[in-house]
């Protein structure tokens, strides 16, 4: 997928979010990175195989795992589409008023993972994303964050 064609993606995607969210429409587009998936475990999981098909990081920009079929692949649009809702909950600063990192993590995903779904149902797609939550993961430093 050539850059124009991502771009214009974006631009469907964003527009997505904001039907479905409110959210505004991003002034800047982040950046989004293909690369493989191993290029991407080493980014963002020290190496080890961690299941990630994407990720947003506010400096970075958009990772996908180069192998997703964004293109034709409802399910693996969503994953991108995911990845943007984050993009925006940064951008606009929506969840900076909560102070403990679990819960501010917690409320991201599940919004993020129910515009993914909502998302899903719009286009017809049989598949839904599995909502995970990371509480379990959080130790009391990370309330600092």
């Amino acid at each position: 997928m050539d850059q124009s064609s991502l771009t214009s993606l974006m631009v469907e995607l964003f527009t997505a979010i904001r039907l479905v969210s409110g959210y505004p429409s991003p002034d800047v587009l982040p950046q989004i990175q293909r690369v493989t998936v191993v290029e991407m475990q080493q980014k963002i999981c020290g190496g080890r195989s961690c299941g990630v098909k994407a990720f947003y990081h506010p400096e970075w920009g958009v990772y996908v795992d180069e192998a997703l079929d964004i293109q034709n692949s409802a399910f693996d649009r969503s994953i991108l589409l995911h990845e943007l809702v984050h993009h925006l909950q940064k951008t606009t600063g929506k969840f900076d008023a909560v102070a403990n990192f679990c819960y501010r993590r917690n409320a991201q995903e599940l919004e993020a993972y129910q515009i993914q779904n909502r998302y899903l149902a719009d286009q017809g797609a049989p598949r839904r994303a599995l909502v995970m939550g990371w509480s379990g993961t959080c130790k009391d430093e990370d309330a600092e964050r």
